[in-house]
């Protein structure tokens, strides 16, 4: 298939050498090959290479079809949720892309409006997407298979469709905003344009889609500097290269530490000159996969213990599949604390190396001495005012009743010298106190239920974030009083496409470079659960209160798909984290089947950063680091 040619259209703006850029929908599979219909339905494309064309990210939707209104006050509703076919790509007047297609309701059924219109998008560079809305075309007989290209000559858009019947129509347009401006419908196509076929794109924008969508792979790394000494000093553990500084293939960098041979290093003689070699290798733990069996929503925190690091781990059981009442076994909020993060892992605790113990159980009692029975939703531990604490959803009632949770928090005392006492001993830490307006009043005025509540500081202001109602909200806080907002609720997260349909949830921020990277989850807890991305600036005083100053992804940052040459389903509710050498850590939950069991089993997985300033969450162990440059040396010379 070619480009259509349209007489007196004006190719894009020469920005590098041209490669080619197809769209399509898929034909729904399953939930179990991440292609069930609120995926398939959307746009995908391939990108043509040396070996023809090859499908990007996995083959998973790229630009979905928005909502068909804003969701209500109380939330996102499967009236509204919206997906598309037929998706076709072309150049806009200025030279950036436009997107055509037929929308339908969520699952491929008619909505109404493939009766009369299409849907129409607008991108810079294929990354992200704006969603002009519906272009009605003035007819009533159908629009399917659209196509669309920009005459130069004219000054138009030039539309092609096929209607009910299968018969071939055309119009115009001078503006894909506004349907007055569409001109009259006629019967056949147009010339050379046809649905479906391949764009010309830069290789810019062909590059930016592979560093996106496709695989990020270790390349090189930089060559270890000479380490020199002089006659009779010193060469201590400091003295070799803490670690190896690596460079992929979107030309981003990173670096992994090493673990260097302090036998060889200890047997240098400083006083002698010569020249010596100092084996090592490169630290790239491989932790257990899944790394903790039925433990969903993990929180892994690196806690200054009194001077001493630790490693701490919570997160919700997850018996079979069941977090409310864990199929009839005890609940309880599960905590681990340990030297390194892989000793928090269930091979740790199968071998002894790492205890666990509930510090809430059903029947625990909160602050006002209600009978807490079970859920303990969502834990999360982050340091409040200096005091370590725990946000998480106890849930009440015989049997117990997820609706009536609320957030909450407790906090762990400190002895009289306002030393920690120790985190693994439940009468150590305050009963629960739910979190509530200013005014004392629930958070959730229309349903009472809030959870996934998280902790964020920028600026010097400080917020709460947590789910209710199937949306993110956020709003000010005093760490001096950590039970208490300051400021309103404001829903600054709302499911919007099918891939999270119906809820928004599990938000967590991690501040860098500059940037608020607030990862949540949508979709349901089972095999479509899906992981979105929202940024805003970070340090600079912004209004985190403000939707605004949110930027989103309209598509997954993680998903369902292959890993490791298997597939994960289900991955979510992630929360950043940070191992012993510093590395930025991403915990999350994804479904298995491991021992039989069908519950949200944990992961661990060291994140990595690309040349647009996305994070990758899902780079297999072989990408991150070539086998061939795990094991290192390096000269030290004395002098």
């Amino acid at each position: 298939m070619t480009e259509p040619t349209v007489p007196g259209k004006e190719p894009a703006p020469a920005r590098g050498p041209a490669r080619r850029v197809r769209a399509y929908h898929r034909t729904p599979t399953s939930e179990a090959e991440a292609n069930n219909a609120d995926i398939a339905l959307s746009m995908h494309l391939a990108i043509e290479g040396p070996g023809g064309w090859a499908p990007l990210f996995d083959d998973y939707g790229i630009f979905f079809a928005r909502v068909a209104e804003t969701p209500g006050p109380a939330g996102t509703t499967e009236e509204i949720l919206r997906s598309l076919v037929d998706p076709h790509l072309f150049h806009l007047e200025g030279g950036e892309f436009g997107v055509v297609a037929t929308r339908v309701a969520r699952g491929g059924g008619p909505d109404g409006t493939e009766q009369s219109s299409v849907l129409i998008a607008t991108s810079p560079d294929l990354l992200t997407y704006t969603e002009i809305g519906l272009l009605d075309l003035g007819v009533t007989d159908g629009v399917h298979r659209p196509a669309a290209a920009f005459d130069a000559q004219a000054g138009v858009y030039r539309l092609s469709w096929s209607d009910d019947a299968g018969c071939a129509r055309r119009a115009t347009v001078a503006d894909l905003a506004d349907a007055a401006t569409v001109g009259a419908v006629e019967d056949g196509g147009v010339d050379g344009l046809e649905h479906g076929a391949p764009l010309a794109v830069p290789e810019e924008v062909a590059r930016g889609l592979e560093v996106r969508f496709g695989r990020i792979v270790n390349t090189d790394a930089r060559p270890l500097p000479e380490v020199h000494v002089p006659r009779g000093g010193m060469l201590g553990v400091d003295s070799l290269p803490g670690r190896l500084e690596l460079d992929y293939s979107d030309g981003s960098t990173g670096s992994l530490a090493i673990e260097w041979d302090l036998a060889a290093q200890a047997a240098i003689d400083t006083a002698v000159p010569g020249e010596h070699r100092v084996q090592g290798r490169v630290r790239q733990a491989v932790y257990p996969t899944p790394f903790a069996d039925e433990r969903a929503d993990p929180s892994v925190y690196r806690f200054d213990f009194n001077g001493e690091q630790k490693f701490l781990m919570i997160a919700t059981k997850d018996l079979h599949l069941d977090p409310v009442n864990n199929s009839g076994e005890p609940v309880g909020m599960p905590l681990r604390m340990a030297d390194r993060i892989e000793d928090l892992s269930d091979e740790a605790l199968e071998a002894g190396r790492v205890t666990e113990v509930d510090l809430l159980v059903h029947g625990s009692p909160d602050a006002d001495g209600n009978s807490m029975t079970g859920c303990f939703w969502a834990p999360e531990i982050h340091l409040i005012d200096g005091t370590l604490s725990i946000l998480f959803m106890p849930s009440y009632g015989t049997p117990t009743d997820m609706w009536s949770g609320r957030a909450s928090i407790v906090q762990l005392r400190k002895d009289a010298a306002g030393r920690h006492l120790d985190p693994t001993v439940p009468a150590h830490w305050t009963p629960a106190r739910h979190v509530v307006r200013a005014d004392g009043a629930a958070l959730n005025p229309i349903q009472g239920i809030s959870l996934d509540m998280t902790y964020v500081e920028d600026s010097g202001q400080h917020y709460y974030a947590w789910q209710m109602l199937g949306s993110v909200f956020i709003a000010r806080m005093d760490p001096a009083d950590p039970t208490r907002l300051t400021s309103d609720p404001v829903r600054i997260i709302a499911p919007e496409y099918a891939w999270d349909n119906l809820i928004a949830e599990g938000p967590n921020v991690l501040a860098r470079d500059g940037r608020l990277y607030l990862l949540y989850s949508g979709s349901t807890v089972g095999d479509t659960y899906t992981t979105g991305l929202a940024t805003a600036p970070a340090g600079e005083g912004a209004d985190l209160t403000d939707p605004a100053t949110w930027t989103r992804l309209g598509h997954p940052i993680q998903k369902s798909g292959p890993f490791n040459g298997e597939m994960q389903l289900g991955t979510g509710h992630g929360m950043w984290s940070e191992d012993e050498d510093g590395n930025l850590l991403y915990v999350f939950h994804a479904r298995t089947d491991r021992k039989g069991l069908t519950g949200r089993d944990m992961f661990v997985r060291r994140v990595h950063f690309a040349t647009d300033g996305m994070p990758v969450l899902d780079m297999e162990t072989e990408e991150e680091l070539l086998p061939e440059l795990r094991d290192v040396s390096v000269t030290v010379r004395v002098r």
